[in-house]
């Protein structure tokens, strides 16, 4: 909520000081005196802003993408899921304006920003615990090997058992 408060406040602060935007800054001022107080926030609904129709569909798929992570995301990267809550509401709210176009870019690219990097610790994390898993697995499997051959000594087979087990290790399943 810390990460989440200062995303609202510095939008906040712009909104009310550079934009002279009350109906904004309220929105913003308001999400982040909740994160203050502890309480869990997610981005508007797409459906709450008025935006014509056929420039919503990228900012709902986008809303779609960041509900499918919130909850792995709020334990493993909070930062940038407040960075890419607060920004898809930026993103929305420019586009309801629909005239400051360089804003409405900067805030679309620093949600996808956030996003990659979500994406991107997410990935680190599941290559690094695959590869955890596989030396685990690797230093703890003591196997039997047992081999069958035919009477020219021919290789027929080769069946794997973990150590003093009769079940067949993971390699001959």
């Amino acid at each position: 909520t810390k990460h989440i408060f200062n995303q609202y406040k510095l939008k906040a602060d712009f909104e009310a000081k550079e934009m002279h935007d009350w109906d904004s800054a309220k929105l913003y001022s308001e999400k982040a005196l909740k994160a203050s107080k502890g309480i869990i926030i997610k981005p508007e609904k797409i459906n709450k802003w008025n935006i014509e129709k056929e420039k919503t569909r990228e900012l709902k798929i986008s809303y779609d993408n960041l509900m499918l992570i919130y909850d792995e995301a709020m334990k493993k990267d909070p930062y940038n899921l407040a960075k890419a809550i607060s920004s898809l509401d930026c993103w929305a709210e420019q586009l309801e304006e629909n005239w400051q176009t360089w804003d409405i870019e900067k805030c679309k690219n620093d949600f996808l920003n956030s996003m990659h990097n979500i994406y991107e610790l997410f990935e680190e994390q599941a290559k690094k615990t695959n590869s955890e898993n596989l030396s685990k697995e690797k230093s703890e499997s003591k196997s039997v090997t047992v081999i069958t051959k035919n009477k020219k000594e021919e290789i027929l087979q080769i069946i794997y058992f973990d150590f003093d087990k009769s079940i067949l290790s993971k390699t001959s399943n």
